[in-house]
Parts: structure tokens; sequence; C-alpha cells
């Protein structure tokens, strides 16, 4: 299994002051955990996998928020390492009280319908449009294109409009397609 060491200065390249939880990279079998406060291995403790480790994603490990990535997902590093930062955010969300996670329940119960994704899209390019716009009223333009179509969708989807919300507030951030060094 491949091991990746990060530094605090390193990850101080993708956002200011970032600050590293712990981190585990695993298969079916083993773990990898690095930088957990009850461990002092260096620079990583080898743990038998359990059922915790399910996913990539963010997860209280013996009540220390740990970012946790299945190596097994992944082909190449420059894909592991991006998800693994990825996850490294959402660890430093938490660390700074960010209270604004989306019910992961509402996402599953989302209600998918062709309108939905037709306005969505839509939405998605007007966004762009204003983005990309170098002229004031272009931009004006397709942000109030951008505020009727979602205002369109609220109408349509309610309270998981709200979900989107903040999974954008949250995943936002979090993006990252930086390949490693």
């Amino acid at each position: 299994m491949n091991t990746i060491e990060l530094t605090e200065q390193e990850l101080a390249e993708y956002w200011p002051n970032f600050q590293a939880v712990a981190y585990a990279l695993y298969d079916d079998k083993n773990v990898l955990l690095y930088h957990h406060p009850n461990y002092n291995e260096k620079p990583y403790k080898s743990l038998n996998w359990t059922e915790q480790f399910v996913g990539s994603t963010l997860i209280l490990f013996e009540d220390y928020p740990t970012a946790i990535v299945d190596v097994s997902y992944y082909k190449d590093y420059a894909s592991l390492y991006s998800i693994l930062i990825h996850e490294l955010f959402h660890g430093y969300q938490f660390l700074q009280e960010e209270k604004r996670f989306a019910n992961e329940m509402l996402g599953v119960t989302y209600p998918l319908s062709g309108e939905d994704i037709e306005l969505r899209n839509r939405e998605r390019k007007w966004l762009y449009q204003a983005f990309t716009a170098s002229a004031k009223e272009v931009k004006l333009f397709n942000l109030q294109q951008f505020v009727s179509t979602r205002e369109e969708r609220q109408k349509n989807i309610g309270e998981f409009l709200e979900y989107e919300n903040l999974v954008e507030t949250i995943e936002g951030p979090a993006w990252f397609r930086k390949s490693p060094k």
C-alpha cells in the first residue's frame, strides 16, 4: 500500500493555516494511521482493518477527527492524494467548528427528476457565465438568471435546496485538483 506523509507547511500551500487532523489510508486488510494523538508510532501506526473504515470520508476514530481513504478506489497517486487532501480539509473544517454540514439523510432521499436536473444544469450554466463574463452588465444579467432559476428549483424541491446549499458551502472549499509535487 502506498504511504503519504504530509507536512503542515505543505498543507499551508493549499489553504492558509491549514491544520491537519489524523488520517488513515486503508484497504480491506490493513490501515495505516497517521498523526493520531493516541498513537506515537512514526510515520504511521499499522492496524488491522475494521468496519469503522468504510468509504473516503471524515470519521471520529477514537474520539479524534480522522480523514480516511480507501486506497483500492484510486488507481494513481495523484487521485489518492487529491481525495486525501479533500477529506483532510473536512477535518480542518471540523477543527474550525464548522456547523453547516448537510443532513446526509436528505441526500439519500433527494427527489431526482428530469425537470430538476434540467433546471440545475441551467442554473450552473448561468453561474459559470456570470463568473467568466468580463462586462459588468453581462455578469449582472447572468446572476439574475441564476437567482431566478434557483428560486424556481426551490419551489420544486423545497427543503432539499437547503441540503444542496449546505453541501456547496462545505464541499466547495474542500474541492481539490492540484497534483502533488
